[in-house]
C-alpha cells in the first residue's frame, strides 16, 4: 500500500490455515502476484499488486502469532498514536 494517511487502512492480511493453497485463487481472481516471504520453516506471501508493482495485503498461515486468529482479512489501521488508541477501544469495552 502507497503511504497511507492517518486513519486510512495501512496494511491488510488474511489469516487461514493453509495459505499455499488459496494464495492462487487471489492471483487468479484479482490479478495478485506471489512473492513468498520466509517465516522460518514456513512460508507466508505478500501479494504484489500489478499496477503498481507493490505489495497490496500478505495472506498468512494461522501459525506462531497468527495461530489463534480466524479465517479473516484483518486491516491494520494507520493511528498517531498506538498506546493512546489501544486504551481509548479499552474504554469503550473492546479488547
Amino acid at each position: 500500500m502507497e503511504n497511507p494517511k492517518l486513519g486510512e487502512i495501512a496494511w491488510l492480511d488474511l489469516t487461514v490455515d493453509d495459505a499455499s493453497s488459496i494464495k492462487d485463487s487471489y492471483e487468479q481472481v484479482i490479478g495478485w502476484k506471489v512473492e513468498p516471504v520466509s517465516m522460518g520453516d514456513y512460508q507466508d506471501y505478500s501479494m504484489i499488486a500489478e499496477s503498481t508493482g507493490r505489495a497490496a495485503a500478505g495472506v498468512c498461515h494461522a501459525r506462531g502469532a497468527n495461530a489463534d486468529l480466524p479465517a479473516m482479512w484483518l486491516p491494520y489501521f494507520l493511528v498517531e498514536d498506538v498506546k493512546k488508541s489501544a486504551q481509548v477501544v479499552v474504554l469503550n469495552g473492546g479488547t
